[in-house]
């Protein structure tokens, strides 16, 4: 399974933002994901003054976040959110815990669309979920 997950997100990012270009396509906006472990969906709401609302389950967050100006070499642009809030509820990776404080660095490797992007632990595709699709408003 985590092969074939590894294969899809290479698939659909096949044509990553070009890191020359040093520009962000835009994390603001909404963005959407299903796990397809428990077909249950996250919601991002990236906000033009660095907060963040996320919906994973029933759980529900408020989060501020920074993304890097420009993309790594590889085109990875490094993203730090902190949990200001967790209003509880059981989340996508089926936890309950209370991550009110907790801060936590991804990479986001975006399509060259700006319409998809994969959200990784480490700055490569060996460590990532995806891809968020943004979504239409």
């Amino acid at each position: 399974m985590r092969a074939a997950l590894l294969i899809a997100v290479a698939i659909v990012l096949a044509a990553p933002a070009r890191a020359e270009e040093g520009v962000s396509p835009g994390i603001v906006g909404k963005w959407i994901w299903t796990r397809a472990e428990n077909a249950c969906t996250e919601v991002y709401d990236y906000r033009p003054d660095g907060t963040l609302y996320v919906q994973s389950g029933a759980e529900k967050t408020d989060n501020t976040y920074s993304i890097a100006p420009a993309p790594d070499q590889n085109g990875f642009f490094k993203l730090v959110l902190k949990i200001v809030k967790d209003y509880g509820g059981k989340d996508c990776a089926d936890s309950e815990e209370d991550s009110t404080g907790q801060e936590q660095e991804v990479y986001i490797l975006f399509h060259s669309s700006g319409d998809l992007h994969a959200v990784c632990r480490d700055p490569n595709l060996e460590t990532c979920y995806g891809p968020l699709r943004r979504m239409k408003e």
